[in-house]
Parts: structure tokens; sequence; C-alpha cells
């Protein structure tokens, strides 16, 4: 808790649903994690005592989904990005003797909540536009079943881009912000005015936007480390927390 900061770059705290979290905020150097021959960056403590990393650099780039026709493309666990970050922890995680360090279980958010403005929609479920949204930890399910995504890998979401330091349709520097334009795992919308699914990214400048599933963009995997984890080192990029 003496760690803890109310303002400026961090360690925040926030009580949620669930319990308490502690999150990074700003351009903070000591949240660094070495980690299945992989550099990270420790996103939060999750509200259980779990690490949630995020990898510092993108692992492929990749389309969130080939069609945009139906606000149905917009949801993580309707696409096919879903399907490569799982490939992707299969080979450098599970393959490798990883996976006994990670946690399972209801990690991840799909939840539809805000849009880019009006001329976007979201199905059945109730969202708002982004000059009126307030981030939240928490998730619920959403109008249109959406929700909570359980599992061992996943994508950030946009509340976490946003408490971490991030604006939207604003550039920041937050330690999120790592010189490539990488997708999120929370939808952005139907736009209908060209009838077209959108999910919300981080542009290369620290940008946060939607943009359309058909486009190609960067991945960046994201995970929770078990809560009994043996760590070694300060958790600067000089000396990030070795995991044993």
């Amino acid at each position: 808790n003496s760690n803890i900061v109310t303002t400026g770059d961090g360690l925040y705290s926030k009580t949620t649903n669930t319990g308490t979290t502690y999150y990074f905020k700003g351009a903070v150097e000591n949240n660094y994690v070495k980690f299945a021959d992989t550099i990270w960056r420790i996103v939060r403590v999750n509200e259980d005592g779990t690490i949630r990393l995020i990898t510092q650099d993108s692992v492929a780039s990749q389309k969130f989904n080939s069609t945009s026709t139906t606000y149905n493309e917009m949801y993580y666990t309707n696409s096919e990005i879903k399907t490569a970050v799982e490939n992707w922890y299969k080979t450098n995680i599970t393959d490798k003797g990883f996976d006994g360090k990670v946690a399972s279980g209801n990690y991840f958010c799909e939840q539809a909540k805000v849009v880019y403005n009006t001329d976007f929609t979201a199905g059945s479920a109730t969202v708002v536009t982004e000059d009126n949204y307030t981030p939240s930890f928490d998730c619920t399910t959403d109008g249109n079943g959406k929700g909570v995504v359980s599992g061992k890998v996943g994508l950030i979401t946009v509340d976490e881009v946003l408490f971490a330091g991030g604006v939207m349709a604003s550039s920041s520097n937050f330690y999120l912000k790592n010189g490539s334009i990488y997708w999120m795992m929370s939808p952005a919308g139907f736009r209908t005015s060209n009838d077209v699914a959108n999910a919300w990214y981080v542009d290369d400048d620290g940008y946060t936007n939607g943009t359309s599933v058909d486009n190609i963009l960067d991945v960046r995997p994201v995970l929770s480390l078990s809560a009994d984890t043996l760590v070694s080192g300060s958790g600067t990029n000089s000396d990030p927390y070795i995991v044993k």
C-alpha cells in the first residue's frame, strides 16, 4: 500500500465489484517483467492477486475479422484474432512449458460499453459515446449476451487502456504506447453509415480510437500470472522482474 499514488505516474488502486485492483498509470518505468523468454509490462494486479501482463512488443499483425458487415464481428469471441492469439499462446507458452504459471479464469471482457459517436450502434447493447464515457474495470453481460470471457490469454480492454493513461481521440504518453498500432478486445460499435463493425485500438502515438475490424493491426497478447509466482529483479527495463 505504500506504493499507491493518487496523482501523476505510478501505481493506483481501484475498488471494483469483485474487490480491489492495483493498476499502473502513465509513463511508468518499473513494471517490466521477463517471462517465457518475452518482455512484458504489468497492467495491473487483478482482484484475486494474479498479475495481468501485456507483451511489451507486438507479436504479429492480424485482422480482427475478415468480414465486418454485422455488429457480431466486433466481438472478440466471434473473431479471427482470438484464434490467432490462442495459437500464439500454444506455441510460445504451452509448448515451451510455461503454461503452469498462467492463471485461467474470468480475466477478460468483451462487453460493448462505448462507441465513437452517435453514428455507431451496438445491436441490443446499451452503449454511450466516447465523450460521455467513464471507464470501469467491472464487466457485465451486455444486451447481446456478451461480457466476461474466460481463458488464459486475450487482449487488453479499452477500460484498461484508459485507466493506464490513454485518452480517447487524443494522443498520450503512457507505458502502453510502444510505437505500434495494436488491437484491443473491446468492441467499438457498428457504424451505420457504411455498415462496418469496429473495435478499439491504440495508435503508434498513444492515440485511442476505433477502426474497422477488417484492418490489419498489431497484436499484443495479455495473460495473468498466478498469484504465488516468485520473481527477482527490480522491474526496470534493464533489470526486469524475472519469473522463476
